[in-house]
Order: structure tokens, then C-alpha cells, then sequence
């Protein structure tokens, strides 16, 4: 069974409150994979309640709410740093704008053929690009041609698919070029099948000039050997 698949199955037991031990178990992979996979996902304290209570030792009361206190513990770590993050961005000066939009250039950026083009599947990326573009470069909507890069799979949605990046960006169906569906040798399955909307590339039209100003950017902006 391909490994994607196990991690699928993996993660919906898991969802379900089951132990890593038995997931491994059940699947025959071995426990460290089940971990790696389903370190995202959170259980509620009944089902942190319910494994302890499985096992055969019977872990004594504090113990059980030493996991569940150290769980809720990592729940708000995490919270505040999410809260710490948007008050440290909550005013970025045009400098700090422009050095971050370099940056994600830098690494997501075409490089190499003459146009200034950016791929990514992060909505609020692809956002950040666009108002990054029409700030420092007088990118317009108009200028730009877009296009997705997706799996077979999803030739149904092609239309749905669009029409998210369409609302999302604000940018006409018109401006959409054709499609690009990927053939992959083995039938991939994705776990949010129905909230996949591929990856995105927006190009600007006309934009030689612009590409070798951004290169140039780029090589001043790194550090020299």
C-alpha cells in the first residue's frame, strides 16, 4: 500500500482516538511513521482519557492529568505565539514589505526565463505576491495571466478550481490560461480531496525589464562570496 495512502488511513484512526501503537499495528508500519504522521493532530481529553485508560498498566490519576495538562499547555503555546506573530507584523514599514516580498521571490520566483512569474499553492502567498507586485512595480490585475498546475485527478473540478483562485484574488476567469494536469505514476489520494486546489502561477505580461530590475535585486540583496 502506498505510503500516502497509510498515512491517510493513519491519520482518520487517529482522529477517531486510536493509540499510535494500535494504528501501527493495524497498518504494519512501524511506530515512529505513525508519530511523524499524526503529530498534528490533536485529541480531545476524553480521547486522551480513553488511551490511557486502555493500557494494561493503568497509569495512575496524576499521570493522566500530567498529559492532559501538558497537551492543553502546548494547545496555548501555540496560540500565543500565533498572537505574538500578528502583533509583531501589525505594522511593517514599505522596507520590511519589500524585503519580504524579495525574499519570497528569491525562493519561489521564476529565475531563468525572462519573465517575472511566481508558483506557489498558498492562497495568501500568492496574495502577498500580488499586492507586493502592484505596490513596488505598478503590477495591475490587467497585467497579469494565470494559470493552475494540478493532478489529473481533479480534472472535474477544473472549473471549482479556478473559481477559488478567481474569488480568492479577485482576478477574472478571463485572465485564465489552460490548465496543466499532471499524470503521476501512481494513483495519488489526497486527504482533503475537496479543498485542493493545486498550485497557482501568476505571470505579468511584458515584464522583461521588470524580471532583470528583480534580478538585480536579488544579487544585491544576498550575501557576496
Amino acid at each position: 500500500m502506498a505510503k500516502f495512502n497509510l498515512k491517510i488511513k493513519a491519520c482518520k484512526l487517529r482522529r477517531k482516538g486510536e493509540s499510535i501503537r494500535d494504528i501501527a499495528k493495524l497498518l504494519k508500519v512501524s511506530r515512529s511513521s505513525v508519530s511523524i504522521w499524526c503529530r498534528e493532530i490533536n485529541l480531545s481529553n476524553k480521547q486522551v482519557l480513553n488511551l490511557l485508560e486502555r493500557k494494561k498498566d493503568r497509569l495512575r490519576l496524576g499521570q493522566i492529568n500530567g498529559a492532559m495538562s501538558n497537551k492543553n499547555k502546548r494547545l496555548k503555546k501555540i496560540e500565543f505565539y500565533k498572537n505574538e506573530g500578528g502583533q509583531y507584523f501589525k505594522k511593517v514599514s514599505d522596507k520590511e514589505f519589500f524585503i519580504a516580498g524579495l525574499a519570497l521571490y528569491t525562493g519561489e520566483g521564476s529565475k531563468k526565463d525572462g519573465w517575472v512569474s511566481i508558483n506557489n499553492s498558498d492562497p495568501k502567498i500568492m496574495k502577498f505576491m500580488l499586492k507586493w507586485l502592484c505596490k513596488f512595480f505598478a503590477v495591475g490585475v490587467s497585467d497579469c495571466s494565470l494559470s493552475v498546475v494540478v493532478n489529473v485527478i481533479h480534472k472535474k473540478r477544473e472549473k471549482l478550481i479556478k473559481q477559488y483562485w478567481s474569488d480568492y484574488l479577485k482576478i477574472p476567469l478571463i485572465q485564465f490560461r489552460n490548465t496543466t494536469f499532471i499524470k503521476s505514476k501512481q494513483k495519488k489520494i489526497y486527504d482533503n480531496y475537496n479543498n485542493h486546489y493545486g498550485v497557482l502561477r501568476i505571470r505579468v505580461l511584458k515584464s522583461r525589464e521588470m524580471y532583470y530590475k528583480i534580478m538585480g535585486l536579488i544579487e544585491g540583496m544576498l550575501p557576496k562570496e
